[in-house]
Parts: structure tokens; sequence; C-alpha cells
């Protein structure tokens, strides 16, 4: 058995995880300067000695170097918050989508789509990660004259983030067939298709899982992404690989459990 916590910048999510079931949830909403709190009250209420946490940090050797939606884990030593296995949560969301669909499908390439941008990467059953946060691929630059909450201007995820886009308004509209929301997820699945081809072409998955709340919106914006991806990619086309939704919106949390129980990190 081993506890999972899934740091988001809307909410944090942690679960006891054993032999595919949740034993105990808890929920809750992510308030910059109060996460390393929350962090503390899951794990003791847990009881657990096996601790997995994804966070959307650049991690390197055991130093939340970046956090840019939750400011009060830049610099920060993880180890001071508590005994836990750290990673990336786009990391954990990966292995978590990999196990729910019975270890299977490898390499599997998972974009992550909510406050900002990431991307998970595992490989020969286990995840990806460099020298520390490899796949951020929401900071891949030169694709907008935004400055990004990293500090930086021209990420990837300043023009598909849901912090720079009012995509939950938009979701809402779509489902009604607001046709200038049906435009909006039309050119939304054209612009992401552009971010991801690159790694795509460079990484050569077998399946590329969707997630986090944009994801809602999946039917909208897949289908032109399908087709700007048969423009953007050689020797590759959109019909060699598996595109799918995430599985779970625990992914998260189960794949942090996961990695930490069988120390893959």
């Amino acid at each position: 058995m081993a506890l999972g916590i899934d740091v988001g910048g809307t909410k944090i999510l942690g679960i006891k995880y054993i032999d595919g079931k949740i034993l105990r949830e808890w929920n809750f909403k992510t308030v910059d300067g109060e996460v390393k709190c929350i962090l503390q009250k899951i794990m003791k209420e847990s009881g657990e000695e096996v601790i997995g946490i994804g966070a959307p940090c650049y991690i390197r050797d055991g130093v939340c170097i970046k956090a840019p939606h939750i400011r009060e884990l830049t610099g920060k030593k993880l180890d001071e918050i508590g005994n836990a296995k750290f990673m990336n949560d786009c990391t954990a969301m990966a292995y978590g989508e990999y196990h729910l669909r019975g270890e299977k499908h490898d390499p599997l390439l998972l974009i992550a789509l909510g406050t900002g941008v990431g991307s998970g990467l595992i490989i020969q059953g286990k995840p990806y990660i460099g020298k520390g946060s490899a796949m951020e691929i929401g900071h891949i630059k030169i694709y907008s004259d935004r400055r990004c909450e990293c500090g930086k201007i021209g990420c990837f995820e300043t023009i598909t983030g849901g912090k720079y886009l009012n995509t939950e308004k938009m979701y809402m509209r779509v489902r009604e067939g607001d046709e200038k929301a049906l435009k909006f997820f039309e050119n939304y699945g054209k612009i992401l298709a552009r971010g991801i081809a690159p790694a795509i072409q460079l990484l050569d998955p077998e399946i590329v899982v969707i997630g986090g709340s944009i994801s809602q919106a999946y039917d909208y914006f897949m289908p032109p992404l399908i087709e700007e991806l048969e423009k953007l990619l050689s020797y590759i086309t959109p019909d060699d690989i598996i595109f799918e939704r995430a599985k779970s919106p625990k992914s998260g949390a189960i794949g942090a459990a996961l990695i930490a129980e069988r120390d893959l990190l």
C-alpha cells in the first residue's frame, strides 16, 4: 500500500492505493502558501510510510527549482516537507495512465492540459525524467509574445494553458452548440498539434494520452488536431499512433503512489 498525492494548480488529491483499489481519498483546493501544510496534513492522517507526491515543479537533486503556478514551492528542498518521493506531476500522471491501461502501451506520451501544459513519458516501463524533470513541453519557446508564469516570453503553454485562455467558459458554450466556441476549439486543436508534433516526431510513441482539465473538450479539438498532425509529421502518420483521453482524473495520484511503491525514480 502507498499514499499518492497529486498537487495541481487548482486542487490537491491524495489517495491510499493498493492492488488497483483506492481505499481513502483527500481533496483540497490548492491555495498558494498553504500547500506545504496540506501535504503534511494528508501524510500525517494517512499513516503511510511509502509516499509519492507529484507536483508542478521543475525538480533537480531534490530541490524544486521552479514552480510557476505554486510559488510557495519554488526554491524549496522538498524533503523539508516530509519523507516522500517527489516527482513532476505529469510524470506521475503518465505512469498512472500507463498502469490503468494494463502497462501495455510503450512508449506512452502524456500531454496534460490544465492550468499550465506539461507532458510525461513512459519508456520501457519506466518514467523518463532526464536529470530531474524532463518533458517540460509547456515551456518550449517561440510560440507567442506573451510572458509566461515561468518568467520568460513565448512559452507553448501561453497559447494552450487554462491560465491564459478561458477554456472552461468556452467548453460550456461549445456543449450548447455555440459556433464561436466550436471555432475556438478547432483553432485550439491546430495550435496544440503544432506544439506536440515535435515531441511525436522525436519520440515515436505508441500512444498519446491527453489529460488535464481541458481534456474534457477532447471530442471538439481532437479532429482538427489529427488533421493538422497529418501536415506536420514526416514518416510518422497519426494512423500509426493511438490517441486517447486520460482514463481517470486520479491517474496522477495513482502514478505517484506506484512510482514510490516500486521505487522507479
